[in-house]
This record gives C-alpha cells, sequence and structure tokens, in this order.
C-alpha cells in the first residue's frame, strides 16, 4: 500500500522561522494584543530591548521559541545557522547574554559549555530544563563490540529512564535529539509560555496564549505525520548514519538503526558493519541515511558494499536551509523515509 507523501499537503515554500511566529501569533488572536499585554504591564530587562530574553541551543528549540516569542520576546541562539550545535564554544558576548537572560532552555548533557556557565554562576532559577518537562530517551552509544548500549533507537522506552552517562560521550546521560518529536516540543512550548509570562513584571498571560497557539500548530504538524506514517504497512526500518531519530522512531512505530550512537563522531567497528550488513538484508531495507550536517562517507561506504541506496535525513540540530523551517524539514524527512518503504 502506497502512502501519500507528507510533502503533497503542502506549499513548496514555507517563510522563515520568525515569520512563522508572528502569523502564529496573528492566528491565536493578534500579535497585537500580546504587545499590547506585555507593554500595559512592563517586561525583564531582555539584554536592553525591553523585551524577555529566552536562550536556546540548536534549531529545533530555536523554532518553537520563536513560536512563542513572536515580536514579544528575544529568542537569542548560542549556534549560528550550518553550525555543530554540540561542540561550540562561548564568547564573553554570549556568556553575559545567559547570565542577563530570563529563560535558557537547557538539554542536560547535550552543550556542555552551558552547562558550566549555569553551574559556574547560579543560574538554575532562570533555566527550562527540557528533562523536567518531557520524558528523555537514555543516551545510545554503539561500542568497538558493535553492541548498542542504554537504548536502541527503536521506541521502546516510554518512560523516562535512569542511565549513569557512561557511555554518553559528551550528551551527557540523555538522547538530545528530543525535538524530531513535535509532541514534545508542544509540552515545552507551553511551559516555556509560563516562564515568560512571570518574567513580565506585574505578571501576564499573553505568552501562555502564544504557547498554546505555538502548541497547537506542533500538533497539527504531529497529527498530518502520524497520518502519513500510519499509512505505511509493514515494517517501517530505517539505517542512519547516527541514531539522532530515536524520538522520531517512538512517536511514529518507527524502527531505527544506527550505524553508530548518537555520537557522530563514533567510528563503527568492522564486527558492527558486519552486523549491518546482514540487518540490511534480514530487514529489506533499500536506502541507507545519512545526516546532512555530518560526514556521510560511512553510510555511504555501507551502502555501496550491499547495493542499496544512500540518501540525506535532516537531523534539525542547525537550520541549513534558511527557506525550509522546522515544519518542512520534518515532512520532507517523511518523504525520503517513506519512500524508502516503498
Amino acid at each position: 500500500m502506497h502512502a501519500d507523501h507528507v510533502s503533497d499537503r503542502r506549499p513548496s515554500r514555507a517563510p522563515a522561522p520568525a515569520r512563522v511566529g508572528r502569523r502564529a501569533l496573528l492566528q491565536a488572536g493578534g500579535l497585537s494584543a500580546l504587545g499590547l499585554a506585555l507593554a500595559a504591564c512592563g517586561t525583564s530587562s531582555g539584554g536592553g530591548s525591553g523585551r524577555p530574553t529566552v536562550i536556546v541551543g540548536c534549531y529545533g528549540v530555536q523554532y518553537m521559541a520563536q513560536l512563542v516569542a513572536g515580536d514579544a520576546a528575544e529568542v537569542v541562539s548560542l549556534a549560528k545557522p550550518g553550525q555543530e550545535p554540540h561542540d561550540i564554544e562561548l564568547s564573553v558576548a554570549q556568556t553575559a547574554q545567559i547570565q542577563e537572560a530570563d529563560v535558557i532552555i537547557q538539554i542536560p548533557g547535550f552543550q556542555p559549555v552551558l552547562d558550566d556557565v549555569i553551574d559556574s554562576r547560579s543560574l538554575e532559577g532562570t533555566v527550562l530544563d527540557v528533562s523536567t518537562v518531557v520524558d528523555l530517551l537514555p543516551a545510545t552509544d554503539t561500542g568497538e563490540d558493535g553492541e548498542e548500549t542504554a537504548s536502541d533507537g527503536g521506541g521502546e522506552h516510554d518512560e523516562h529512564d535512569e542511565h549513569d552517562g557512561d557511555h554518553a560521550h559528551d550528551h551527557g546521560a540523555y538522547d538530545p535529539h528530543f525535538w524530531n518529536d513535535p509532541s514534545l516540543l508542544a509540552a515545552v512550548a507551553r511551559e516555556l509560555g509560563a516562564r515568560l509570562d512571570a518574567a513580565v513584571e506585574g505578571g501576564s498571560t499573553a505568552f501562555a496564549d502564544a504557547a498554546e497557539s505555538a502548541a497547537s500548530t506542533l500538533m497539527d504538524l504531529d497529527a498530518e505525520l502520524a497520518t502519513a506514517y500510519g499509512a505505511v504497512t509493514g515494517p517501517k526500518v530505517f539505517v542512519t548514519g547516527h541514531a539522532a531519530f530515536a524520538y522520531l522512531a517512538r512517536r511514529y512505530g518507527l524502527e531505527q538503526i544506527g550505524i553508530t550512537g548518537i555520537d557522530p563522531e563514533v567510528e563503527p567497528s568492522p564486527q558492527r558493519l558486519l552486523e549491518l550488513q546482514r540487518l540490511i538484508d534480514e530487514k529489506h531495507v533499500t536506502t541507507v541515511f545519512f545526516e546532512e550536517s555530518a560526514s556521510p562517507k560511512v553510510a555511504q561506504t555501507l551502502a555501496d558494499r550491499v547495493g542499496v541506496a544512500s540518501e540525506a535525513l535532516d537531523n534539525l540540530e542547525t537550520q541549513l536551509d534558511p527557506d525550509a523551517d522546522y515544519a518542512d524539514v520534518m515532512r520532507a524527512d517523511a518523504d525520503k523515509l517513506i519512500a524508502s518503504w516503498q
């Protein structure tokens, strides 16, 4: 049975994230209402802009925060577009922005330098730790013996699993890529709205209202993707360069097989590559996927060795195309995955 491609139900070009945020707020009852409400009760410092400031570390979270913030709050990303967010180094100016921010969205272990600033400057009071809002999967790594530790990335973990992080490399105890599940982003959006309202002098509910609009937008996308993936009959197995899509797999009933774990710097052992060849044949995999933000060499070599296609997926850690926002990329990734199962 063939599933309709997700891209068939969207315009060919979507606006940039900031424009998406303004439109979502207008649909919720008007950006002017949000701005007037905040102007009436005043705002915190907002880095001198008169608006609350939100610090984010990667594009998937940035998109959500901009939907909530619109023009009434400032969203500052620590990673530039196209930059690998895991290993960022903070400038003096960025450190000052973090210290002055009203909300810092933290994924524990994802960006150690941000964790260090939070700890060393006692900024816990302004931190929105996503692990306290949504259930994060434990980190997954593929060791030299080819065995995966913690999570298999296939969506078997429905509870907030505790893990000591010994095999998590620089990612800490958790798989940070939760933004690949729009429903989890929606939950964080609601919490962000509450935190921003609390940062407004005199109190406000304007950001909470904007957050509900943002959550609705994200849940509409979630329903669209669920319909597309659900229309595929049979196993929905995909092999990818590193295991960055566990949340996508858990949400939509897919089975991810990572060449390595969540750390893209880990090289697979010869034993792991032999095991992957067996799995690709056994599970009738037609395509080996690699991440656009990482080197495709290992994935393409594996695909060539077993005689299957190779294709790129975008894990949304960074925005690679200014004309393709989060929703566009989620749909495009779905199209590619669905095509590999037909």
